[in-house]
């Protein structure tokens, strides 16, 4: 009993090629779409490094600006204060 593992009787072999030629092709365009990619995300990757750099700098430069309201309250408080101390004035005066 003979048992044939595999023949090759000098058939053709282009479907062969083609398919490795296919093949090929579509690893080279997956190759340029994932190296596009990888590109484009290191821009956004550096843009985004960028715009935190210029928000902390915004807060950092407005940071007295919220300070801003802890000196109006200062400041009502003073002129509520000179407001009665002008109303017991007139009242001692007059």
């Amino acid at each position: 009993m003979a048992v044939v593992l595999a023949t090759h009787a000098g058939g053709d072999n282009a479907g062969w090629y083609i398919g490795i030629g296919i093949g090929f092709a579509i690893i080279v365009v997956v190759v340029i779409l994932v190296a596009t990619i990888l590109t484009l995300a290191a821009r956004i990757g550096g843009q985004a490094r960028e715009a935190i750099t210029g928000l902390d700098d915004a807060r950092r430069t407005t940071l007295p600006l919220w300070e801003l309201r802890t000196t109006n309250k200062t400041a009502e408080g003073i002129l509520e204060a000179a407001r009665a101390a002008r109303r017991r004035l007139g009242e001692w005066t007059g």
